[in-house]
């Protein structure tokens, strides 16, 4: 079972990042930032020994229809085999927020397939470009808002004379 920060820590961070608010009642506790603070905590969580959050496990995006949120799920290996949740909303019209890349590098491929199926721009990433769509794919099919094409029509052939 995934053992997840402790109150403690989650309350000194919220002393350093005043911006942060905490869901820490909840079973798994989760962070949640503005995007202008995103880089700045994630290197902190990587590089302070309090924290030493060194591995960016994945990172996602989730589609509210209202907002989007970012959510990046770090672990904390060696001593302390924790984890945190950081969390970032953003608008759904315009959902940007910054890269991750100099902090994980890891993360390029994960934010292309978020930029890709969702939409979402990623501020200062190497090489922002679809990944698992073709270049002139219109939309991102895995927002709410999308609408596929309708599949072409395709008559029925009926069989004369014999099983169907």
């Amino acid at each position: 079972m995934k053992q997840y920060i402790d109150t403690a820590r989650l309350c000194a961070l919220k002393e350093r990042f005043p911006t942060l608010e905490c869901e820490d009642a909840a079973e798994n506790p989760a962070v949640y930032v503005p995007a202008e603070a995103l880089t700045t905590l994630l290197a902190f969580l990587k590089e302070d020994a309090a924290f030493l959050f060194n591995r960016l496990e994945n990172l996602t995006s989730v589609d509210y229809k209202t907002h989007f949120e970012m959510v990046y799920h770090l672990f904390s290996w060696g001593e302390r085999n924790d984890w945190l949740t950081v969390k970032v909303k953003l608008d759904h019209d315009a959902p940007l927020v910054p890269s991750v890349t100099g902090v994980f590098p890891g993360a390029e491929f994960e934010e292309r397939e978020v930029y890709d199926l969702m939409g979402i721009d990623f501020t200062g990433h190497p090489d922002l470009r679809r990944i698992l769509l073709a270049d002139d794919f219109s939309g991102h099919p895995l927002r709410k808002d999308y609408k596929a094409a309708a599949p072409p029509h395709v008559p029925r052939i009926r069989r004369e004379g014999g099983r169907n």
